[in-house]
């Protein structure tokens, strides 16, 4: 007499469907976002954009001929109102030693000033001398309004677009820095802060025993600064999850 297998649960039958129609959907929402520019694509840009570019998007740079080799991270230090300084601190350090280094699930927390940092310098670079001489420079009060003018009276200045751009990056570092002062700093009363972009150059093979020296663009002093929507009290328990 001939055995027949048991039939398969319904719920094991549910899940598979519903897991198939997650990588269907997900392999055709890649495809379109990879795709060439087209009136599909175009038209569905916003609502794939929301989930393909925080969550999925990956740089071409990973792959070979010329993967990515710089590390970049995001330095801070804070100010009191007569220039006494704290040391400077590498909170994407802070944030990779907590969320990523020997966790077996690493989360998006070691990720946002390692890409901040990064963008950032990608727009720096692009500047002239002088725009990056601007940047450099100490602004107190009325900070952005004070930086803008500097950027565009600035010999060769760039774009409209592109100095909004490097001020949107100056002044989320500014909130970055302002945040993690607030939770960190007790040996002084912050007013000011200050941060820099280093990069730290992987090593070639035929010389791996030697480590290059790192690169720092500093950024001059900002007041303390935050966005509407910050929350400090969230953000100082999340530094404190981090330095435990």
């Amino acid at each position: 007499m001939e055995s027949s297998a048991p039939p398969i649960p319904r719920w094991v039958v549910v899940v598979a469907a519903a897991l198939a129609l997650v990588v269907l959907v997900h392999s055709a929402a890649t495809a379109l976002w990879i795709a060439p520019r087209n009136p599909v694509s175009q038209a569905a840009a916003e609502p794939l954009g929301k989930v393909m570019d925080p969550m999925f998007q990956q740089s071409w740079s990973l792959f070979a001929p010329t993967p990515i080799n710089v590390a970049n991270s995001l330095e801070v230090r804070a100010f009191d109102a007569d220039l006494n300084a704290t040391e400077w601190v590498d909170v994407t350090d802070v944030e990779i030693s907590a969320n990523f280094t020997h966790q077996l699930f690493p989360n998006r927390a070691s990720r946002p000033t390692r890409m901040l940092a990064a963008r950032a310098h990608a727009q720096f670079i692009k500047l002239t001398d002088d725009e990056r001489h601007a940047l450099g420079g100490h602004y107190h009060h009325d900070a952005w309004p004070r930086l803008a003018e500097a950027l565009e009276e600035a010999d060769g200045s760039s774009s409209a677009a592109r100095r909004r751009l490097v001020l949107a990056y100056d002044k989320t570092m500014a909130a970055y820095a302002t945040e993690y002062v607030r939770a960190t700093v007790t040996e002084l009363d912050p007013v000011y802060v200050q941060f820099r972009v280093v990069r730290q150059r992987a090593a070639p093979y035929a010389s791996r025993d030697e480590v290059p020296q790192a690169i720092a663009y500093t950024f001059g002093r900002r007041p303390m600064y935050e966005f509407s929507r910050q929350d400090s009290e969230a953000f100082r328990e999340a530094i404190e999850r981090f330095q435990q």
